[in-house]
Formats: structure tokens, sequence, C-alpha cells
């Protein structure tokens, strides 16, 4: 295809979920071009990839939508509280057919290569089948937790069953009924999936490194009058969010927990686990993210929810975390979860007790025994944050790629851009506190911010922007100091610090932790000072 036959737009998305669909009406409102390219064969990002059994918000629903529009609000009926997978997908497709912006994307086709030309500042993406397209800005909508991983285990690819990623899960559905079925990981999608199946299954062979400590969800059906109530009270709704740590609905109880008497929390910790969601950990005592007294009474307070669950006392203790605090994992919302090990035809097998050896024909070989298996589903993960990212070849000026700037970790300006890569954004990238968000709060904010920046070249008579190395290497220090004082910053074993990712940056902090109202405040600061830190031209 010569240069001349490729179609030029003033921006180009990376993936067609909850951001890149905003980002594309955004662009439209101002009256740009733009083209958004989605691996996937229909909308909806990590809400169409993820379709296991059971998968469906920890967020509230109503608090989850997007907030931009009184219309889409308005015109919309959540019948649960904690939506599901099914009723999400459709929502993203209503948003997508009521701001008419599926002529904008382009579906089935995943972007291989993002190479910037010096000479035009263009960028031009080739997808795996070869098409090609330029823009001027290129918004990475590629989600944090989009790259799927397989365990480094020998032997994957010999299981003669079927073999399943949750983010992978077949449209079509699988017939679990009278299986054996293993699954290795007890994270939050696991969690979901298990307390799903076990009753449908034959047998339930869970495979556990850590268990987690979970909440409970206390979903519900949601009548018309509560619908009625949430559409009338959105922008009280969503101002709230905006106040809170990290997006949710749940304001922190101002008080500091060790200044309280402990029957007296144990009674507000009765009050928030009745209420769900993530009120237990969000609603708690302010210093429930600082004070490892309070994070642990919290910890004692749902071990003895946990034994009070679960019949053998045996099997409980396997369930209670003994690695790590309260609330240094994002915890999973569970719905009789633990009851599912009252079942008789599941087993729990702690595999740092008895590592897995290898993944076989037949099942998975521990070194204790060998399970067979007639389907295996991976609840193993993703390479957070960084993954999607990393996995397009995208090489800035002088060809510099991303790929080895950040061999030793992740260095960005706000997490939005990166030294080296003019007008290429992402929205959630490592280096802000889309981890623990409610993410659509996060995505507006963060596509606010990008089209500010675009509005703001354009009133100047500028087309480009780029983050310069200090001003990057200020703000990843400012987000590795982010976790001082938190007991997260202590929990170097978790995904926050990249030691689930398969990947250099292992061992590196990779969100902002000091809150989305603080990130907010940062933001306009940025905008109102005319972008310190960032060369424009």
């Amino acid at each position: 295809m010569a240069q001349t036959d490729i179609p030029q737009y003033d921006a180009i998305i990376i993936g067609g979920g909850v951001s890149g669909l905003y980002s594309l009406y955004r662009l439209r409102e101002r009256g740009m071009t733009a083209r958004v390219f989605e691996a996937g064969d229909a909308i909806g990002g990590t809400w169409y990839w993820n379709r296991y059994p059971g998968a469906r918000l920890d967020s509230e629903s109503w608090s989850y939508q997007y907030s931009f529009s009184k219309e889409l609000i308005d015109g919309w009926n959540w019948t649960e509280h904690f939506a599901g997978q099914p009723e999400i997908e459709r929502y993203l497709n209503y948003v997508c057919d009521e701001l008419k912006l599926r002529d904008g994307i382009e579906l089935g086709t995943r972007v291989k290569s993002c190479i910037y030309d010096e000479a035009s500042k263009l960028w031009t993406i080739t997808t795996e089948a070869g098409r090609r397209a330029r823009g001027r800005y290129v918004i990475a909508a590629t989600g944090f937790l989009s790259a799927h991983q397989f365990p480094e285990y020998p032997g994957v690819e010999d299981f003669e069953g079927l073999s399943l990623h949750t983010a992978r899960w077949p449209k079509e559905g699988v017939d679990l009924k009278g299986k054996r079925v293993g699954i290795i990981g007890t994270g939050p999608t696991a969690v979901q999936i298990i307390q799903t199946i076990v009753y449908e299954v034959e047998h339930l062979t869970v495979f556990q490194r850590t268990p987690n400590w979970c909440t409970a969800l206390r979903n519900k059906p949601m009548d018309e009058a509560t619908r009625a109530g949430f559409k009338r009270d959105a922008p009280q709704i969503f101002e709230q969010c905006n106040e809170t740590l990290a997006a949710f609905i749940h304001k922190a109880d101002p008080r500091d927990g060790v200044d309280v008497p402990k029957a007296e929390r144990w009674k507000l910790y009765e009050e928030l686990h009745a209420r769900g969601g993530f009120a237990l950990w969000f609603a708690n005592y302010h210093d429930v993210f600082t004070s490892q007294e309070i994070a642990d009474d919290v910890g004692e307070f749902l071990a003895m929810k946990i034994r009070e669950r679960v019949k053998d006392p045996v099997m409980a203790e396997k369930l209670i975390p003994k690695d790590h605090t309260f609330g240094t994992k994002r915890p999973p919302g569970e719905t009789n979860y633990y009851e599912a090990y009252n079942n008789g035809n599941i087993d729990l097998v702690e595999v740092k007790k008895t590592p897995i050896e290898r993944i076989t024909p037949r099942g998975v070989r521990t070194s204790e025994r060998d399970y067979e298996l007639d389907i295996l589903i991976y609840a193993t993960g993703f390479r957070s944050l960084t993954g999607e990212l990393l996995r397009i070849d995208i090489r800035g000026r002088d060809g510099l790629s991303l790929a080895g700037k950040w061999a030793d970790g992740p260095r960005t300006n706000l997490g939005v851009q990166f030294a080296g890569f003019p007008n290429l954004f992402a929205i959630l990238g490592p280096h802000n506190p889309a981890t623990f968000c409610n993410l659509p709060r996060c995505i507006e904010n963060n596509v606010d911010w990008v089209m500010h920046c675009i509005d703001f070249l354009k009133a100047n008579g500028q087309t480009s922007i780029e983050t310069t190395v200090d001003a990057e290497n200020a703000w990843t220090q400012v987000c590795n100091e982010s976790a001082k004082g938190l007991l997260i910053g202590e929990m170097k074993d978790s995904w926050f610090y990249g030691n689930n990712n398969q990947g250099g940056e292992r061992g590196h902090f990779l969100l902002y932790a000091g809150g989305v109202p603080a990130y907010r405040r940062i933001f306009r600061e940025v905008e109102t000072q005319g972008y310190p830190g960032f060369v424009r031209s």
C-alpha cells in the first residue's frame, strides 16, 4: 500500500472497551476524525473477553456506568446491584448505539505495531492482518487487566482435555455437567467461578497458591423504585465517588480505628459486612490502610466468619490467608464462596505445600500425586498494567521501543505519557490510581485530561506534546513514594509490584497510591499551569 493510500485520522484509538468508546465520543464531539481498532469481534473490551461463569462487577452497577450523559443514565435500567457480564456487555452496546459510534470502530483488528515518524510527526499503526492507518495522536485504551497469561508450568500444551483461560471463555459456553474440573488460582476471578460451578460439575479440584480475604458482595435484584432513585440521585452519586479514595461510593470512617474500643470496631465491621461490596474495605476506619493493628483486626473478624461458614475446620484454615494483611490485595467479592467448600465434590490443593510440577496429558501433577481432569481452567490472571502495551511493537522517536525503555520497569509522567513517544497517551497504563479505582470514574477523568490537553494544543496552534525525561523521573518517584506509610507498600509479593507479571516490571511499584482526589487535583494543576514537564511544538 502506497503512503498516499494509507487512511489518516486525527487520532487512532487502540481498544473498544469502556476507555475506547468514551475516547471516540469525546474526539468526535470536538469534530476530530478518529478510528478505533478492536481485537475482539464485538465491542466491550474486558466485558467482551471475560465471560466466564459468574463474571460480574465488584462496583455497584449504578456507580459504574458513564456519568457524562443524563440521557444514557435515564435510558438504561440495571437489573442487579452488581451486574453480571452479560448485562454489562449489553450496556456498553447500548451506549455504542445511542452515541452512534459503531461506524468508527473496526472489529477483529489487533494492532501489531505502532511506529512514530519524525518527519511527518504522525504515527502509523499496522494490524496483524497487514492493514495500516496513520494518526496525529494515538490513545492506548488497552485496559490494565487485558494481557492474559498462563502459568510457567511445563506441559501446558500437553493436556488432552479442554483447557480454558478465564479471559478467553468461549462465547457459546462450556458444558461442565458431569465433568472433572480443575481450576488453577483463587483470586477474584476464580472465586466467582468456583462458587458458580461447584454444584454443576462432577468434581472440582482447586489449586490454591494463596487464599484471599474475600468480602461479602450482597448482590440482589434492583426494583423499579430503587432504579428511579439512583437515576434521580446520579449527580450526587458521581460527585461522592469522585471525593473518595478509590472513586467508589464508600466513604471512609474518619476516626482512627486504634482509638476505638475493639467491641465498637467489630460492631462497625458487622454493619459493613452486611452492607456488602467494598464497604468493609473502603468504608472502614481510614487507618485500615496504614495500621497493622486495624488491618489485622479486620482479618481476625473475617477469619471468624470463614470458620463459621466452612464446616470442616481443616478446610477453613486453608482458606484463611496467613501471608498477607487484609486490604493489601483487592479483596474478591463473594456470594456463598465459602459454602462451596461444604459441598462433597470439591478438593483444595495447597500448591505451596505440594507444588505443581507439570501439566500432564491427563491433568495436573503435584509433588504429591496426579489429578486426572476432563477440563482445566486457568484463572491465572494478567500481565497487569503493562502487558497489553508491551504486546504491541511501539516505537517512538529515533526508533526507541517501549519494551526496551521499560526493560528495567515502567517510567511515565502522570501515568499517561512516556518520554520519547510524542502524542501517545495511555488511559490505564502504569502509575495512575486505576488499580484501586471504580474504573469508569478513573477512565472519564483520564480521557478528559487527554482531551483538554489536545484542546490546549489546538488553542495554541500546536500539534505535538511529549513529556520530558525529568518530569517522567519525578512522577515515577512520586508513585514510589505514594506507597510509603501504606500497608500495600510493604506487600512486595503482589501484582501492585508486578510480581505476577511475566516481564521486567517485577519488583517495581506500578500504581499511584495517593488516591483519586489527589490525582484529579494534580491533573488540574498541570492543566492550569500550561503543562509543565511537557514539551509542546
